[in-house]
């Protein structure tokens, strides 16, 4: 088990960006073979936007299920649109009255070892790096010039003697996408 750790924490450490990404999927074998006596109607929404409700029986194997939907919204999209995802909602309601779903989960982590999404660890006067790397300044986020370069107030956070200390700087583009740290205090 030693061996197995051992061989484990390089590959971990080397991955500094992971994203865990959770997807639920739910399914259904059922299939509606038929639709028939379709209604539709446009009512007020209680909210004050348009409500599309609509009723209607669908054919599944050899029964006949009455299905039911509606759809709120603002009334800016046609009509036709919102009864058309109503009648979807609809659908899939009467397939889980005839038989449950089928859910399943999904966990994806997706992790990157490249050296641009790195963090800086240090930022003194002097330190080059792309401006993506910098945390903002929120108080003054916007560019100013200072002796013909464009500059940036930035933001750097240092964990000291168990307290959290913050400072504020300045950043200014040098090259392409190159900024460096002209001052910090």
């Amino acid at each position: 088990m030693k061996y197995l750790l051992i061989l484990l924490f390089p590959t971990l450490a080397l991955a500094n960006q992971c994203v865990l990404q959770d997807r639920t999927v739910t399914s259904s074998e059922v299939k509606i073979l038929a639709r028939s006596n379709i209604q539709r109607q446009v009512v007020p929404a209680p909210d004050g936007g348009r409500r599309c409700v609509v009723n209607f029986q669908a054919q599944i194997n050899n029964a006949w299920y009455w299905a039911n939907g509606h759809y709120d919204w603002d009334g800016a999209r046609p009509a036709a649109e919102a009864c058309a995802v109503a009648i979807s909602r609809a659908e899939d309601a009467v397939k889980t009255q005839v038989s449950p779903s089928h859910v399943r989960s999904e966990k994806v982590l997706t992790c990157s070892d490249s050296p641009d999404l790195e963090q800086l660890r240090t930022t003194n006067p002097g330190t080059v790096a792309p401006l993506h790397k910098y945390r903002p300044h929120p108080k003054y986020p916007n560019e100013f010039w200072h002796n013909g370069a464009k500059c940036r107030w930035f933001l750097d956070s240092v964990f000291r003697e168990q307290d959290i200390y913050t400072y504020q700087g300045v950043i200014c583009k040098v090259a392409n996408s190159q900024w460096v740290v002209v001052d910090k205090f």
